[in-house]
């Protein structure tokens, strides 16, 4: 009689049935093994850290923290000392998610202050009640991109991945995730005038700079052409940094960008050029020839006046130390490197009374040695400030300049990082005549040194991230959590 399939399928399960000599004796060798390595032995490494540590003493190797310790490294002969293991051969690791990033290590013992409820995942409040001036990639009332409104903070920020592990995760999301939308940016949101980009160095539009027209109004335009900013200052670049020099009171000198453009604290901007700091050694506001050493404030209209009416109502009853005879005044020289048009004698010595020789020193500044220079100046028919000694002067209206502002408010530029290029390698200060003239870098004259994703030889890989953020900057919390978000930039407008 021959055996049938059915027959050793019959025999294999009365086999699997049947009592295993030793089964449960194994299954408590594995229990209490598991148990052990990765329960007992990780809490005893917590209640007993030294005794562990010394135990593993030599594994891992402790950098050197101070001057003193380099020093002494430097010239030992013994083995570099060495730290513990945090914990028994770290066997905890399956229980423990991992280290914190170095920005989270304060609160690295205090797990509440994210995870607010037990077994249930980072919500944003959590992270928003620290990350209080974190606004949203697309405001609001931009556009309702619903693709955005499902990212969560922790989709792209996972804490737990060590010391480092969040500046890792920002990289690799700037270097690829941002073309995953902006490399067809319509598609997301059709009315948007931002232009699809892709790659830095073979992908990417032409800068789009923003300037302020005559009306004060904030502009962003392409810079696919030259750009001017309307400005009432009149400034030549190129007179004050041609290579012959420019005339100073100390003769020729020759300027360069950081003899006004210095750099601020961080090094990344600069700080702001006043007349009193940067151009009054040359360009002095003086007024009598007679007593040279004098001038006026770089301030307003009226306080010009009550200056000039003062000195000239104290001159009239009482004597002043003077530099030279009234008489004998050379042609007043006001500019270095100029003369005045016209030979004036001291005004101290002029006819009329203190309001008459006032008046002529006041027209003579406003009109032809020093206000109208640099400024847009017109005389106007209106009274002067109420009880102020220039009052019944005549008046002169000087045009008000624009409010400095960021060329480039979308992206961020460290002037520090730069440091080894020229100024005029990117700025071309030097063939610039008029202060109208928007003098940005382009496109093309980054791409000399950057290239995109694809690492180039001898040029900086430049992925979105090198001058772009995700984040909108100053919006509130509350605002991001309730999907309300600040009124856009009231005095601003984009040409495509």
């Amino acid at each position: 009689m021959h055996s049938t399939p059915d027959d050793a399928i019959s025999a294999e399960i009365s086999r699997l049935q049947k009592p295993l000599a030793g089964r449960r004796w194994l299954s408590w060798v594995l229990f209490l093994a598991l148990i052990s390595a990765c329960l007992l032995a990780p809490i005893a490494a917590g209640i007993w850290p030294d005794q562990f540590a010394a135990m593993h003493a030599g594994q891992y190797f402790k950098p050197p923290a101070s001057a003193a310790e380099i020093s002494a490294a430097k010239h030992a002969t013994a083995p570099p000392p060495r730290a513990a293991a945090p914990t028994y051969m770290q066997l905890d690791a399956s229980w423990n998610p991992g280290h914190v990033s170095s920005s989270h290590q304060p609160w690295a013992n205090d797990c509440k202050v994210c995870h607010a409820q037990p077994f249930v995942r980072v919500q944003d409040k959590e992270c928003l009640s620290c990350h209080k001036n974190t606004g949203d990639h697309v405001p609001q009332h931009t556009a309702n991109v619903a693709e955005l409104h499902e990212v969560r903070c922790a989709t792209c920020h996972r804490d737990h991945q060590g010391e480092f592990g969040l500046a890792q995760q920002n990289k690799r999301y700037t270097a690829v995730a941002c073309s995953s939308c902006h490399a067809n940016i319509k598609a997301s949101f059709a009315a948007t005038k931002t232009e699809n980009v892709s790659d830095f160095a073979t992908g990417h539009p032409a800068f789009r700079i923003q300037t302020a027209d005559a009306a004060g109004i904030l502009v962003r335009q392409r810079q696919d052409h030259p750009l001017s900013e309307s400005t009432t200052l009149k400034f030549p670049h190129d007179v004050h940094v041609a290579k012959a020099g420019v005339a100073s009171p100390d003769g020729k000198v020759v300027l360069g960008c950081v003899a006004c453009h210095k750099p601020n604290a961080d090094g990344v901007g600069f700080v702001p050029v006043t007349m009193k700091k940067d151009c009054q050694s040359c360009h002095a506001l003086k007024f009598e020839p007679a007593v040279s050493q004098r001038e006026v404030p770089h301030g307003s209209v009226s306080q010009v006046l009550s200056t000039l009416r003062e000195f000239y109502s104290y001159v009239s009853v009482n004597r002043v130390a003077l530099d030279r005879r009234p008489d004998l005044v050379a042609p007043f020289q006001i500019r270095p490197g100029g003369t005045h048009t016209q030979t004036v004698a001291s005004f101290i010595d002029a006819p009329g009374d203190a309001r008459s020789r006032a008046v002529a020193a006041a027209t003579d500044l406003f009109e032809k040695t020093s206000c109208v220079v640099c400024h847009q100046v017109s005389r106007v028919n209106t009274p002067g400030q109420a009880g102020t000694p220039g009052q019944d002067m005549p008046q002169w209206k000087i045009a008000p300049l624009a409010a400095a502002h960021s060329w480039m408010p979308k992206a961020a530029f460290d002037h520090s990082k730069h440091a080894t290029a020229q100024c005029a390698d990117c700025h071309k200060a030097a063939s610039s005549s008029k202060a109208d003239q928007v003098l940005m870098p382009s496109i093309s004259d980054c791409r000399t040194c950057h290239a995109g994703n694809t690492p180039v030889p001898n040029k900086v890989r430049s992925d979105c991230g090198l001058c772009h953020g995700f984040h909108l900057p100053a919006a509130s919390a509350a605002s991001i959590l309730s999907k309300t978000h600040v009124p856009a930039l009231a005095a601003e407008k984009i040409v495509p």
